[in-house]
């Protein structure tokens, strides 16, 4: 990727994807929203100081999104093949089940990079 390039951090997120019960699932809680709209934010704020204009953070909530929840992605969280959130980086999938701060502004460096 050229000099010029962006990066889109999507954090796609499927809450009750992670078990049967709402009572035992815990993203399914007000405070869970709250906890990753948090960390979405030290996100934003950390990409904007590491890769200022260069890289975009885009939160989507899958249980409104069919088009993203019918993708390959969406389709990880949704066959529960991996924990929500997930964080892809410029397409790829990357961390699975947290919003790792400084690995996603890591893992965004280095696709600056390539």
């Amino acid at each position: 990727m050229n000099q010029n390039s962006s990066i889109t951090v999507k954090i796609l997120d499927l809450p009750g994807a992670g078990g049967s019960c709402a009572c035992s699932d815990l993203s399914r809680t007000p405070e869970y929203a709250a906890a990753v709209q948090q960390k979405v934010a030290e996100l934003k704020t950390a990409l904007a100081s590491a890769h200022p204009g260069r890289a975009s953070v885009e939160y989507v909530d899958l249980r409104n999104n069919a088009v993203e929840l019918a993708g390959e992605h969406g389709q990880l969280l949704a066959t529960r093949k991996y924990p929500p959130p997930l964080v892809v980086v410029d397409g790829e999938a990357k961390f699975a089940g947290s919003i790792l701060v400084p690995k996603i502004v890591k893992a965004v460096g280095e696709a600056l990079k390539a």
